[in-house]
Formats: C-alpha cells, sequence, structure tokens
C-alpha cells in the first residue's frame, strides 16, 4: 500500500500520468522523467531550448556533440524553481584538448520535504519524506572539422554520451542507463563588416529504448530525436576585430518516439549580444499545451578583462500559461571557464 502510495505522489509532482497494460492490469506502466529537457542552463532555458549550438557544458543535458570551443576546462552550475516547491539544480563540466571534448552534467529535480499523509491520518504523521530524481550525463565528443577542414570555417564534431537515470522517494530506489548519440555541424562566412554563421545540430536520446523497473512497475524513459538550427550575424568596425552587435536566431524541433505522455514540441528563442558583453534573450516553447514564454539577460567577460578566464552569469524567467494558472519562475546560472 505504502509504495502505491509513493508511486502515486511522485506521478502528481512530475505531471505525470500512468498506464494499464492490456493484460488484465497485471503490469503498471509509468512514464517517468518527462521533465527532462525542460531546464538546461540558466542562458538555453530563456532560450526556450532552441539553441543546439549552446557550447556551455551543461549542452550536454540536450546535446551530446556540442562544438569544439579550443584547448581548456570549464565549470557551471545552474538553478531554476518549478512548481509543487519543487528544484533543478544543474552541475556540469568540461575539458577540452586537441579536438577531444570530454563533458560531464548532473542534473537533479528535487521536491522540498512534505509530510506524509494517509487516509486514515489526514492531519499528517508527524513525519515528513523527501524525493529526488537524477540524471548523470558522460559525453565524448571530437571535433572532425579540425582533421578535414582548414581554419574556422568549417566545424564538424560528433558524440555519444553514457545516460543514468535514478529515483529516490522515501526507501524506494531505481535506476536505468541508456545511450544518446549526436552531431553538430557549422558554417562560418567572413564578411566587410562582420560575420554570418549557420550550425544544425541533431541529437538521439535513448538510442536502444532503454526502461526500468520502478516499485514493480515499468519506468518508460525519454526517448527521441531533437533538431536544431542557429543563425548567427556579427557585425564590427570596419578593420575591427572585436563584435559590436551579435543577432542569434534558433529553432529546434523535438520528435518524440516510442511511450510517451508528450507530444512533438517547438523551441524557438532570440539573442541581441552587445559588444560580447551584455546579452538580451527571448523564447518560446510548447512543451505544456499554453506555451512558455521566457526572457532573460547575461553578463560576459571575457580575456579583455579577466585574461584567459570567462566568467558569465544568466538570469531569467520562465513564464507559464496554463488555462487554470499563471506562473513565473527564476532561471539562472553562473559558469567560469580557463583557456589553455
Amino acid at each position: 500500500m505504502l509504495k502505491f502510495l509513493h508511486l502515486t505522489i511522485l506521478c502528481l509532482l512530475l505531471t505525470s500520468a500512468t498506464s494499464a497494460a492490456a493484460a488484465g492490469f497485471t503490469k503498471i506502466g509509468s512514464f517517468y522523467f518527462n521533465w527532462e529537457g525542460l531546464y538546461t542552463s540558466g542562458r538555453l532555458s530563456t532560450l526556450g531550448g532552441s539553441d543546439m549550438a549552446d557550447k556551455s557544458p551543461a549542452a550536454l543535458l540536450v546535446n551530446p556533440a556540442p562544438l569544439f570551443t579550443g584547448n581548456g576546462v570549464g565549470l557551471s552550475y545552474d538553478h531554476a524553481g518549478y512548481f509543487f516547491h519543487a528544484e533543478f539544480h544543474t552541475y556540469s563540466g568540461a575539458a577540452e584538448w586537441n579536438d577531444w571534448r570530454l563533458n560531464i552534467a548532473v542534473q537533479d529535480f528535487v521536491v522540498d520535504s512534505a509530510p506524509f499523509r494517509t487516509a486514515y491520518n489526514p492531519e499528517g504523521t508527524g513525519k515528513t519524506y523527501s524525493s529526488r530524481d537524477r540524471m548523470v550525463v558522460i559525453g565524448l565528443g571530437y571535433d572532425l572539422g579540425g582533421a578535414l577542414f582548414e581554419g574556422p570555417a568549417f566545424s564538424w564534431s560528433v558524440g555519444a554520451a553514457w545516460r543514468r537515470y535514478s529515483v529516490s522517494i522515501w526507501d524506494v530506489n531505481s535506476a536505468g542507463n541508456s545511450l544518446d548519440l549526436g552531431t553538430t555541424f557549422s558554417s562560418r562566412a567572413e564578411h566587410e563588416n562582420g560575420w554570418t554563421g549557420l550550425t544544425g545540430a541533431a541529437s538521439w536520446q535513448n538510442v536502444t529504448e532503454e526502461i526500468f523497473t520502478y516499485d514493480g512497475r515499468l519506468g518508460y524513459l525519454p526517448h527521441h530525436v531533437r533538431t536544431g538550427l542557429t543563425l548567427e550575424t556579427a557585425f564590427r568596425k570596419s578593420g575591427g576585430s572585436n563584435d559590436l552587435f551579435k543577432l542569434l536566431m534558433a529553432y529546434t524541433r523535438v520528435f518524440q518516439l516510442g511511450e510517451t505522455l508528450l507530444s512533438d514540441t517547438d523551441h524557438a528563442g532570440v539573442e541581441a549580444l552587445f559588444y560580447n558583453a551584455l546579452a538580451v534573450r527571448y523564447g518560446h516553447n510548447t512543451r505544456f499545451s499554453d506555451g512558455i514564454w521566457s526572457w532573460g539577460i547575461g553578463i560576459v567577460l571575457d580575456g579583455r578583462i579577466l585574461g584567459p578566464f570567462t566568467v558569465e552569469a544568466d538570469w531569467g524567467e520562465m513564464n507559464y500559461e496554463f488555462t487554470y494558472n499563471e506562473a513565473k519562475k527564476s532561471v539562472w546560472g553562473v559558469r567560469a571557464r580557463y583557456n589553455f
């Protein structure tokens, strides 16, 4: 009885549902981690999850093949609020050397401690419980562009990632593993007053359609293909080397595969970057029926001030529009990189 109650509460918290198998309800199939992809980094979330050209360490959560950015190491932390007194925490890091990129990202979906309540004691038992869903993703990518093309005009990366899902609520724990594959291609052309670039990417998550067992029930894990395009154009003073203004427009489509409660979703975003220092962002995605609108700002401190270090900070809001409710939740993140 308690385990069934645990599962019911978890499904409500994740706005998921359960479905019965045809064989006389002898097996219950549950859809876990339906929140996956809702949040990544502070930057990407405020762009509606649209920019698959994102090169931050947290980009591994949606693309196992981020483009190579040069020899260096980077760390980031990102946070987002959610409903039901829940929060997202994302910890990530990446190391790049000679066209190789080793990346790790950990994302926790944590529900604040809540009191036990049962049909026999609706006022509470005096005890509390907590729950946590965790994804650990470890990825390895390689930049084929360095071997196939000369100069920065073309970049092409391929990568794979091992992803571990785990659930912990009260005394019930389960875990499952899966494999992601991806590729990213970028082309950049210089012009008299700046440059223009186009990036395309595709990722295939949970290639082997893995499921795991939770509390004696089948847990269906996210299984989808994500494709995206990003267009960037930057302007400089004639003969200058620093960008005065850069405009980015991105679009991503997520195609759901296999067992899921989600529909295919669209993600779009726009970013304006001034003097490579101040960014303003706006995004939208159709993850929920009435959509999620988002906006944010970012600050960049790079080599002009910090030498080999780059430090970036992002803040924004996600605006949920439901038929029955509207809410705003904050998103923020900070990341630092050391360039060799």
